[in-house]
């Protein structure tokens, strides 16, 4: 824990929101007012949200409003009960102790950047593609989800950036086709996020990947970016070893 890290604090629910079926947007606020620490795209908070229930969401929100930390939780009613507690507890008023921000997927400055976002996995995606976009990179978003329904912050991301970003609900287009996406070299980072596990549906599963230009070797990544962090060279290694290995389906 840094000085620049939350240990614990209590914050309050100043605002909720629900962008897409399912999906509960979280405003954290100091109880009293007053800024919050310092973030940057891809970092993520633990909220406690009771005995030895501990979970970590991406903030998804503006790293210029230093008074508000916002996190997306897409409610699972078959997982262990973390976001079940979101959705039922944490209305507005409500408080929550939290810890961070840490950041373990951190957006790395490039020319050219490659982002893949399936289901809740835009939560992080959403804040890179901001930065990039202001960095003036050259930039494209896919986003893949069940439905438009359930696709968090779709219509906002293409009403603001047009033609970069690229929407694929599963039930007007079928899965990502990933071979389309990634069999051609890429000159840039790639970045990717997506649910934890597979569905039975065979939506996107697997959790965080950053692919860049480097040696092609693959290694464990620390939670919350528990999917394969690999580097991607001008041969689809890195597709074969983190896309088909963390993503659902056969690409069509």
């Amino acid at each position: 824990m840094t000085a620049d890290e939350l240990d614990g604090a209590e914050l309050v629910v100043a605002e909720r929101d629900r962008p897409a079926e399912g999906v509960a947007v979280l405003g954290l606020c100091r109880p009293g007012g007053g800024d919050l620490p310092a973030w940057s795209p891809g970092a993520h908070l633990d909220l406690e949200l009771g005995p030895g229930l501990v979970r970590q969401y991406s903030l998804c929100g503006d790293p210029a409003d230093r008074a508000t930390l916002r996190v997306a939780v897409q409610l699972e009613p078959q997982g262990r009960g973390g976001s079940r507690h979101v959705h039922e507890r944490l209305t507005p008023g409500a408080t929550v102790r939290v810890r961070g921000p840490r950041n373990n997927f951190p957006l790395v400055a490039a020319a050219r950047y490659l982002f893949v976002a399936g289901g809740i996995g835009i939560t992080p995606i959403r804040p890179m593609v901001a930065d990039a976009d202001a960095a003036g990179a050259d930039w494209r978003l896919v986003y893949g989800g069940r439905s438009r329904a359930t696709m968090a912050f779709a219509d906002a991301l293409r009403e603001k950036y047009g033609d970069r970003v690229r929407l694929f609900p599963q039930d007007e287009t079928g899965l990502l086709d990933l071979d389309e996406l990634l069999g051609q070299p890429v000159d840039g980072l790639v970045y990717c996020c997506g649910p934890n596990s597979s569905s039975s549906n065979g939506s996107p599963g697997g959790t965080r990947c950053r692919c860049s230009p480097g040696s092609g070797a693959a290694s464990r990544c620390t939670p919350p970016a528990s999917g394969w962090c690999c580097s991607r060279t001008r041969r689809p290694r890195c597709r074969k070893r983190c896309w088909r290995r963390r993503w659902s389906g056969t690409p069509r």
